[in-house]
C-alpha cells in the first residue's frame, strides 16, 4: 500500500505518536521511511533550552543557548544571528533524527532516512521533500513546537494535509 513514507518530528510529544505509526506502517508494508526535521531557527532560546534538556544535549548546547538569549533582544534591531545559533537547531535537529532512526531500526525497519532541513516555512518544507522524495504517505502530529503560531496564523499539519498531494495521516 505505503513504498515511502515521510515522517516529520520535532520532539514534541505528538510527532513521537506518528514516529510510531510510521514506524509500524513502514514495517508492516516494507516501505522506506523517512524522517524530517525542519530546523527549529524561529523558536525561542526557551523553547531550545526545553527541547535540549529533554534530548539530553544540555551540556553540548547550554553556552549556546546562553548567546541566543543575550541576542534575542538585539535580533529584532537589526543585528544578524550568530552562527553559534545554526549550530544549536543542527544539534538538537540531528540528535531528533538519530533517534527516530535508532527507534525505527529497533523495530526492525531496514530501509530508513533522515533528512535535517532548514529552507523556509516548516509546511514547505514537508511538502518539498515529500515531493522530491516521492512519498505516497506523510504521518505527522497535529501539534508541535509552534502552538502558539499556529492559533494565530494556521498549522503546519493543516497546510500539509491540505496541499500535500499523497495520503496523509495527522495523529494527535
Amino acid at each position: 500500500m505505503f513504498d515511502t513514507i515521510l515522517c516529520p518530528v520535532d520532539g514534541s510529544d505528538h510527532a513521537r505518536k506518528a514516529e510510531t505509526i510510521a514506524i509500524n506502517l513502514a514495517k508492516t508494508y516494507g516501505a522506506n521511511l523517512i524522517f524530517l526535521h525542519a530546523m527549529m531557527t524561529q523558536a525561542s532560546s526557551s523553547d531550545l533550552e526545553r527541547f535540549a534538556e529533554v534530548e539530553g544535549l544540555t551540556r553540548h548546547v547550554e553556552p549556546a543557548i546562553r548567546h541566543l538569549k543575550s541576542l534575542e533582544g538585539r535580533l529584532e534591531y537589526g543585528y544578524e544571528e550568530q552562527p553559534v545559533g545554526s549550530r544549536v537547531y543542527a544539534e538538537i535537529g540531528q540528535k531528533i533524527l538519530d533517534d527516530a532512526k535508532l527507534d525505527a531500526e529497533t523495530a526492525g525497519v531496514t530501509k530508513v532516512d533522515t533528512i535535517l532541513s532548514d529552507s523556509g516555512d516548516t509546511a514547505d518544507q514537508i511538502l518539498r521533500a515529500a515531493k522530491r522524495r516521492e512519498a505516497d504517505c506523510i504521518v505527522m502530529g497535529t501539534r508541535g513546537l509552534s502552538d502558539m503560531k499556529a492559533l494565530m496564523l494556521g498549522s503546519v499539519s493543516h497546510k500539509v494535509v491540505n496541499h500535500a498531494s499523497c495520503t496523509c495521516i495527522a495523529v494527535k
